[in-house]
């Protein structure tokens, strides 16, 4: 949506900053499938679904073209059949038994970042936890010094904030200057692990040979999309599982005491705060969704938070948690990194309610989320609880 010629008065409208609930009533309110301001809306569950089933008509790759990127964001902006060639190799890679083997190194960072500020009795979710942690489980993946973290957090803010500035927005220098800082970071360690390769997820990349060998483009791609799809989100998600619980003390007293309900409670957050509640796709041809038209060369959008919403309850419902939702996409382009989300707030959640098990949101402070942006996430999180110190 970065065409200024084109007012999207209708998608910037909608009222999200405080109750994402009425904010996607706004956009569930004109129907399955319809147009506004020269984009198609796709806001039930049986629409998207289709939507996700019909890759070879709904291209995610064009739908990615206006991002201007340098390098192909592997594997998102990639069709059939190239994707199948990529996903075969990052699939494995990102599975629960890798996870699994670094599940000890994650949760002592987690403490790490906690213990930090749990004697001082306030914090700031976002900052001091939020926008720290994933970082640090990125850099471990990716075999890359924790040491670099926050100038590597520097740049990520950098890129994030040029590829999410809505329509009409042009990257600045300074924004340039980070993707370009960014991407010599990253292609030095390219060159480092072709030589010196560890076990991690860039290194294993690197390692293919012969026809499943990857370009440092390819490679390149494939780190950026995950600073600006992955970093973001999990973030955004810490953001949104920290607010719940200290919005609902006696949910939060229940997860304290049973950690088993950690997994449910995180699943029903995911389903209600998506951080990417909309994606983009390009029509390949004309298309009938629901009865309506929608022409060739069309941008749809795939409104996944109207579509987790359908039938169910606007609040933390634990009993239909199991029910499933489409937060993390649907099809081929089901989002790479779902597993590792899911371990990285199960570990906040599990480490932060052991060391501070009661807190409060900063008194006469509303929580709200910045729209229209990119990703919807907290901008803070204030919350004060009785200094302690980590155990």
């Amino acid at each position: 949506m970065d065409n200024p010629q084109v007012s999207f008065t209708f998608h910037d409208a909608a009222p999200l900053g405080v109750d994402r609930t009425a904010g996607w009533d706004y956009f569930s309110a004109p129907g399955e499938v319809y147009e506004r301001d020269g984009l198609w809306y796709l806001t039930s569950h049986r629409a998207v679904r289709f939507a996700h089933q019909h890759p070879e008509i709904f291209s995610s790759a064009k739908a990615f073209d206006s991002l201007g990127s340098p390098v192909p964001l592997i594997p998102i902006a990639v069709d059939q059949p190239a994707h199948i060639r990529y996903r075969r190799v990052l699939d494995p890679m990102f599975a629960p038994r890798v996870v699994n083997k670094i599940d000890d190194e994650l949760r002592r960072q987690a403490r790490e970042i906690i213990a930090a500020f749990a004697a001082n009795g306030e914090c700031d979710i976002v900052k001091d936890l939020a926008e720290l942690y994933p970082t640090q489980v990125i850099l471990t993946m990716f075999g890359l010094p924790l040491d670099d973290r926050d100038q590597f957090m520097e740049w990520t803010r950098l890129v994030i904030g040029a590829s999410g500035g809505g329509a009409g927005a042009a990257a600045t220098e300074e924004q340039m200057m980070g993707a370009v800082s960014l991407f010599g970071y990253l292609q030095d360690y390219i060159t480092k692990k072709r030589t010196a390769p560890g076990d991690d997820v860039l290194s294993k990349v690197l390692a293919l040979t012969g026809d499943e060998a990857w370009t440092d483009e390819e490679v390149l791609g494939m780190c950026f999309l995950f600073v600006i799809a992955g970093l973001d989100t999990v973030a955004a998600s810490i953001g949104f599982v920290m607010l719940h619980l200290a919005r609902n003390p006696e949910l939060r007293r229940q997860v304290a005491a049973n950690p088993e309900l950690a997994a449910p409670v995180i699943e029903e957050v995911l389903r209600l705060e998506l951080p990417a509640p909309i994606t983009p796709r390009v029509t390949l041809s004309e298309v009938e969704v629901l009865g309506t038209m929608i022409p060739a060369g069309a941008t749809a959008m795939l409104v996944l938070a109207t579509a987790n919403r359908e039938g169910r309850s606007d609040d933390i419902d634990l009993p239909t948690a199991d029910l499933g939702h489409l937060t993390f996409g649907g099809g081929i382009h089901r989002c790479l990194g779902s597993h590792l989300a899911r371990r990285e707030l199960r570990l906040v959640v599990d480490e932060f309610l052991r060391a501070i098990p009661e807190f409060t949101i900063a008194e006469g402070y509303e929580p709200r989320v910045e729209w229209p942006a990119g990703t919807l996430h907290l901008a803070s999180l204030p919350i004060c609880f009785p200094p302690r110190g980590y155990e």
